[in-house]
């Protein structure tokens, strides 16, 4: 059996992989000796087509999960998806092994559509393309895991949750559970949520954005500078602001379009929760098109350097906001 899990949500892809995992041990392998882990980055062909067709240990099937084959476009990986999608179509039927394909997009523009490999694992029978939430989703997930986690919270606890961590479930899921042991069966409210959530960048990013569009340099790079101190990660802080300024450049785009646009309008049309879309509406009026693009293009370089190890991140954030602001 084959199964496909993809999407750009990272936590709901692994939460599939999880539950089709458990499933399988449950039913077929308790002590999980059948599980088999192989990374593009490190398999080969050779390794796949062995492990795919070798008997189980003490079981019915084996359980192998191929991740990233298709969300790294490495080098050299061509050809083994080539020969990956070859072996599909001509040992799918007699199969015995579970094959389970992961694959983690950094954005939904970097899915392959055009692969071969891709369009045949997307039309196997259980393929799931799992993506990021927004807008009405987004709430409507917060207020089913409470629900699930037993946890009584207000809307507008929500809405003020939504603005303070964003769409980052693996950090809703852990600011709920926080909440459960604060209310101790309690209603969670707003004001809850104010003090005992940590934001997704420590702070309120909209604080540093408001700053930014106020040009009020002097408060953002001391905003800046207390993220950093109070150790909060670059790279995550870089992810708040890039978040926040993608969503400005959308709402900028949009109202370039229409004559005043409501921000009901705008979170309509983009997908965004209604109080994201009021603030960002009022954030955007602070810049110009061209000014969100050159931002974001200065930030995917920021990130860059980050990621290539640079040593005082503190400086090029720094740098980023005296020469933007």
């Amino acid at each position: 059996m084959i199964f496909f899990v993809y999407g750009t949500s990272e936590y709901l892809c692994r939460q599939k992989l999880e539950e089709l995992k458990n499933g399988f041990k449950q039913k077929k392998d308790k002590a999980g000796f059948n599980v088999v882990q192989l990374l593009a980055d490190e398999m080969s062909y050779e390794q796949f087509a062995q492990e795919a067709m070798t008997v189980p240990f003490l079981s019915d099937a084996k359980f192998i999960i191929v991740e990233n084959l298709l969300a790294d476009n490495a080098a050299g990986r061509k050809k083994m998806r080539e020969q990956i999608a070859e072996f599909i179509r001509t040992k799918e039927k007699t199969l015995e092994n579970n094959l389970i394909f992961l694959d983690i997009f950094d954005e939904a523009k970097k899915i392959p559509a055009k692969d071969e490999l891709f369009n045949l694992l997307k039309k196997q029978k259980y393929a799931w393309q799992l993506s990021e939430l927004s807008g009405r989703d987004l709430s409507g997930w917060i207020k089913k895991y409470c629900e699930e986690a037993e946890v009584k919270i207000t809307p507008r606890a929500i809405d003020e949750l939504i603005l303070l961590v964003g769409n980052d479930l693996q950090q809703l899921a852990q600011e709920i559970t926080k909440l459960r042991a604060y209310k101790n069966g309690g209603v969670v409210d707003e004001n809850d949520i104010k003090i005992m959530v940590k934001a997704k960048a420590d702070d309120n990013i909209f604080k540093l954005t408001d700053a930014l569009s106020a040009k009020k340099r002097n408060l953002a790079l001391q905003l800046i500078n207390d993220q950093i101190v109070s150790g909060n990660a670059p790279l995550s802080l870089l992810g708040s602001i890039s978040w926040q300024f993608k969503s400005l450049l959308k709402i900028k785009s949009l109202a370039e379009g229409h004559q005043k646009p409501s921000s009901a309008t705008i979170a309509s049309k983009l997908g965004l929760h209604p109080y994201v879309a009021q603030k960002g509406l009022a954030a955007s009026r602070g810049f110009t098109l061209n000014q969100l693009i050159k931002i974001q293009n200065e930030l995917l370089v920021i990130e860059q350097q980050l990621k290539s190890g640079a040593k005082n991140p503190e400086l090029l954030f720094d740098l980023f906001i005296i020469k933007n602001f």
